[in-house]
């Protein structure tokens, strides 16, 4: 990860939670309107030591593999769910001035236009908006092993294909 020092600064730098404060800078740094390109085909190494500073992070995780726990991560509906509509609302942005857009936009999160409207007033771009106004995915609380993510992936993906078929 790469953050410029003054968009680091301007965001407050790492929150000090339990896990995922690296990711969590990402979004806080997206809010704001920083440019934050996420790349799913980076390789990443990570440090394997089973004693680290975040309670509940990487360390942590390997602890608990090492003792034959099963991982356990968000569903995958509700992740792509939080997709599809923080695309929207990027896609949106640009004419969230012009006629229905707010109406719209927020019907779709249940939220007014005004809700809207004030949210988007505050953003100085589609991005940092996506991110300010779309809630936490419903049921993203509720974990599922890898197996069950794995199927359920295999499932998005295969009802994708036949739509676009």
């Amino acid at each position: 990860m790469a953050v410029r020092a003054s968009a680091y600064r301007a965001i407050g730098g790492f929150r000090p939670l339990p896990f995922a404060e690296d990711a969590t800078l990402l979004d806080d740094a997206a809010r704001a309107g920083f440019r934050v390109r996420r790349d799913g085909a980076m390789l990443v190494e990570t440090s394997s030591r089973r004693h680290g500073r975040a309670p509940q992070g990487l360390a942590s995780a390997l602890r608990a593999a090492d003792v034959g726990e099963v991982p356990r991560v968000a569903h995958p509906a509700q992740m792509a769910w939080q997709w599809r509509e923080h695309a929207a609302m990027r896609f949106g942005f640009p004419t969230i001035d012009h006629g229905r857009t707010c109406a719209t936009l927020g019907a779709r999160l249940g939220l007014s236009d005004d809700h809207v409207r004030g949210v988007a007033r505050d953003c100085p771009n589609a991005e940092a908006f996506a991110m300010r106004i779309v809630p936490a995915a419903p049921g993203a609380a509720d974990l599922v092993t890898l197996d069950e993510a794995e199927d359920a992936l295999a499932r998005l993906e295969a009802s994708w294909c036949e739509a676009a078929a």
